[in-house]
């Protein structure tokens, strides 16, 4: 079955319970396609084409599979560094370093995060930048900065 229209986000759902759900887990980059294939927790495969560039993969995004079926994606956690500069002079030496490694980040209350790197981890250490390492479940994927918007 090839699903092509977002029906909503399950949080979004009134009397969610009178519906029978099925669950395909995914890796948050697949967020960012418009073309996937997908396993769901009974077995079904289906293939997912939106047709509507406007819309969005999510976490807990839903697509009817007749009137009282769901299919809903669960994002699998990912392993994060979570990057908490002290001071803006900081945060621009991490900033400078990431966008020189093309990192997608997420940039939210102060802290940046990113998919676990070595690399960075190492960077991080030898300037003694605060960081903690932890399982995220992204309710969206990490995204390059785009300075046209």
């Amino acid at each position: 079955m090839i699903l092509t229209k977002v029906y909503r986000n399950v949080d979004d759902i009134p009397n969610i319970g009178s519906y029978h759900i099925e669950t395909a887990m995914v890796k948050s980059d697949d967020l960012m396609k418009n073309i996937l294939r997908v396993k769901s927790d009974h077995g079904n495969e289906y293939g997912i084409r939106l047709e509507d560039e406007n819309s969005i993969l999510e976490n807990g995004t839903a697509f009817k599979l007749d009137d009282k079926k769901l299919l809903v994606l669960s994002v699998i956690a990912d392993e994060m560094i979570e990057i908490t500069p002290r001071d803006i002079n900081e945060m621009g030496l991490v900033a400078h370093f990431l966008g020189n490694l093309h990192k997608p980040v997420q940039i939210k209350d102060g802290k940046i995060s990113l998919l676990l790197d070595k690399v960075v981890v190492k960077m991080l250490d030898k300037h003694d930048i605060n960081y903690e390492l932890k399982k995220v479940q992204l309710d969206q994927p990490l995204e390059y900065l785009d300075l046209t918007k």
